[in-house]
C-alpha cells in the first residue's frame, strides 16, 4: 500500500508529542507536522488500489454468473472508534468542527497511552509508528455475488462450500491475482511475476479464458507448469509453450516449444 508514512515524519516534532498527551500537543503534532494530511493521502491512495483492483475484478464473471470483489475495511476487533477517526482523517479540514477535532485528538491520546502501557516496542519512534500505522487498522476481506439477486456477500466458510469446485477456486484466484497487480505498482519497473502450478485445477474451459483475460489485463507476466494446459484461449493474445519430452528408456530430457498467438497453435 506505498511507503510507510512515519518515514517522512518530523521525529523531533514526534518525540514532543509522546512526551506529552495534552490536547495542545496533540494539536501542533497534527496541524504543523503535516501528519493528518499525509495519513489521509496515503489512506486516499490505498482505496483508489483498491478500487482499481475492483475495476477489473467485476469485468470476470464465471459461467454461473459469480464475481468476486475485495473489501478494504476498518478490522472489527480494532478499539471503538477507529472507524470515526479513521473518516475524520479523511474528512475535508474545513469542514471539521471543534466536536470533530476533541474527537480525533481524544482517540489518539488514547493509542499513545496504549502503546506506551503496551511497551512492546523498543523507543518511542516504534511505538508512534505503531500507533499510526493505518494498514494495522484495516483488513481485507472477499465479497462474492452469486447473480441471484442478493448482491455481493461476505465470501464464509458457509457461502464457500455452497459454491462448485470451479467456483470456490475462482472465489480465491482472481483477488489474488488483483492484489499482486496492485502491489506490482509500487515498483512499474520490475518484471510483473507470476507463477502458478496445476494452474486452475477444477475449472472449466469458459472460465479458464476468462481468468486468463483478466491476468492479460492486469499486465502479469505469468509463468505456469500444468499436464494438460495448453493456453489455447481466444482471451490471450500470445503464450510461449514448453512441452517437456522424455523416451529412449534414458534419462534425456528435452521440450519441444510451441506459440499460441490468439487464434493458433504453432510449432516452433
Amino acid at each position: 500500500m506505498g511507503e510507510h508514512f512515519f518515514d517522512r515524519i518530523n521525529f523531533r516534532c514526534g518525540e514532543q508529542l509522546f512526551r506529552s498527551t495534552r490536547s495542545h500537543a496533540t494539536e501542533w503534532w497534527i496541524v504543523e507536522c503535516d501528519t493528518r494530511r499525509h495519513l489521509a493521502a496515503r489512506i486516499r491512495q490505498a482505496n483508489e488500489l483498491v478500487d482499481n483492483m475492483n475495476a477489473r475484478l467485476e469485468k470476470v464473471r464465471t459461467a454461473s454468473n459469480v464475481s468476486v470483489k475485495l473489501v478494504w475495511q476498518v478490522a472489527p476487533d480494532l478499539p471503538p472508534g477507529t472507524k470515526a477517526a479513521r473518516d475524520l482523517l479523511l474528512k475535508d479540514p474545513i469542514r471539521l468542527t471543534e466536536t470533530d477535532h476533541e474527537a480525533l485528538h481524544r482517540f489518539l491520546r488514547d493509542r499513545i497511552e496504549e502503546a506506551k502501557a503496551d511497551d512492546t516496542a523498543t523507543s518511542w519512534e516504534q511505538q508512534l509508528a505503531q500507533v499510526f500505522d493505518y494498514t494495522a487498522w484495516h483488513r481485507f476481506v472477499v465479497k462474492v455475488d452469486r447473480g441471484n439477486g442478493e448482491g455481493y456477500q461476505l465470501l464464509t466458510k458457509k457461502l464457500h462450500g455452497a459454491l462448485s469446485g470451479g467456483e470456490k477456486a475462482i472465489a480465491l484466484h482472481l483477488p489474488l491475482f488483483a492484489a499482486v497487480a496492485a502491489h506490482y505498482e509500487a515498483t512499474p519497473q520490475a518484471p510483473r511475476v507470476i507463477m502458478l502450478d496445476e494452474v486452475f485445477v477444477g475449472v472449466d474451459t469458459t472460465n479458464r479464458g476468462q481468468i486468463f483475460a483478466l491476468l492479460a489485463a492486469l499486465d502479469l507476466d505469468l509463468v505456469l507448469t500444468s499436464d494438460h494446459e495448453w493456453c489455447t484461449y481466444a482471451e490471450l493474445s500470445g503464450i510461449g509453450i514448453h512441452q517437456i519430452l522424455t523416451g529412449g528408456g534414458d534419462d534425456a530430457v528435452t521440450t519441444a516449444r510451441f506459440t499460441w498467438d490468439g487464434t493458433e497453435l504453432t510449432s516452433d
